[in-house]
């Protein structure tokens, strides 16, 4: 494999990061099982080559083998990891490689979900979200890849499940992270459903009803030592300056009344570009006039950028155990 300073760093970094104890080392799958589980993934047919192609082996690329290896003990730990990007030097192999890390990890994490009884459609939506960020990566950049590997780790910890058109995550609250809480809602430190919405279709009222009934039963079924009274979530979703933007009967807008706001209100513009136009992340100052005006959202929100403004990221929480609207 090619060498650089970039690359041994990045070689090396995996192997700083906590390591679980008797976590059993993964095997190259044969080809026939690596595609079963891609497709479980639901990693898209243009990427199912690339990444097979480049998948390592401790044969003929020990080094990436080696990386993967401190990747997959670090996984199963409950620490944060800090994996990078892989330099730009190593190509598709660089690119897919944390799609390596889950594909082999794939069979420990499904182990863990039927040790907590979750259902078998639950898991596929949910590990269905790496695939999700695969064919975001290829819209974002025009060619294969993966850059969403510290997000999917939430799901093969088993912290986060989709429930229908919402995804939750089995969390505490960080008061500070948020600029303090505000009102009665949940206290600092206390257990909390985080919300996160995936991009793949509207936010009608109706499915989101739903997905809160589903949490409240999924978190009491499946981890009754935890109980969760709240539900939270931190996102531009909840910028109260969409409201002025988009129809009182918008599903945006519906979404944002079964919050309560509370604390800090950073701004968020890069986020609201990447979720809306698949800019990718980080891209300095793209050109506004190039991107597309075809529905309300897109127009609220390239109208606040070219005026001056900015979007900001909201944080809000909701009782669980209430109708959520």
């Amino acid at each position: 494999m090619p060498h650089s300073p970039d690359v041994d760093r990045w070689l090396a970094t995996p192997g700083t990061q906590p390591a679980a104890e008797g976590i059993p080392d993964p095997r190259v799958p044969a080809l026939p099982d690596a595609r079963s589980r891609l497709r479980l993934l639901a990693v898209p047919e243009e990427d199912l080559e690339g990444v097979l192609t480049t998948l390592p082996d401790p044969a003929r690329t020990p080094e990436p083998w080696q990386a993967l290896l401190h990747c997959h003990r670090a996984l199963f730990t409950d620490a944060p990891v800090g994996w990078p990007a892989a330099p730009g030097l190593l190509g598709p192999a660089g690119r897919y490689f944390y799609v390596h890390v889950f594909l082999l990890a794939l069979p420990l994490a499904l182990e863990r979900q039927r040790e907590y009884g979750i259902p078998a459609d639950v898991v596929r939506a949910t590990f269905a979200d790496l695939g999700a960020k695969v064919a975001a990566y290829r819209r974002a950049y025009g060619t294969g890849g993966f850059d969403r590997q510290t997000w999917i780790v939430r799901h093969f910890r088993g912290t986060l499940h989709r429930l229908g058109r919402l995804q939750f995550e089995r969390t505490t609250l960080d008061a500070a992270a948020c600029g303090g809480p505000r009102g009665d809602g949940p206290r600092d430190g206390e257990p909390v459903l985080n919300v996160h919405i995936p991009g793949d279709g509207p936010m009608k009222p109706a499915l989101c009803d739903a997905s809160f009934a589903a949490a409240r039963d999924f978190a009491a079924r499946h981890f009754p030592a935890t109980p969760y009274t709240y539900a939270t979530c931190h996102s531009w979703l909840l910028d109260g300056q969409l409201a002025a933007s988009l129809p009182a009967d918008a599903n945006i807008v519906r979404f944002q009344r079964r919050f309560r706001l509370f604390g800090s209100r950073p701004v968020c513009d890069d986020d609201v570009l990447e979720f809306v136009f698949h800019v990718p992340p980080g891209t300095a100052g793209p050109d506004l006039d190039q991107l597309p005006r075809d529905t309300a959202l897109q127009r609220a929100i390239l109208d606040r950028l070219r005026s001056g403004g900015h979007w900001r990221l909201g944080h809000g929480w909701t009782p669980l155990r209430e109708d959520p609207r």
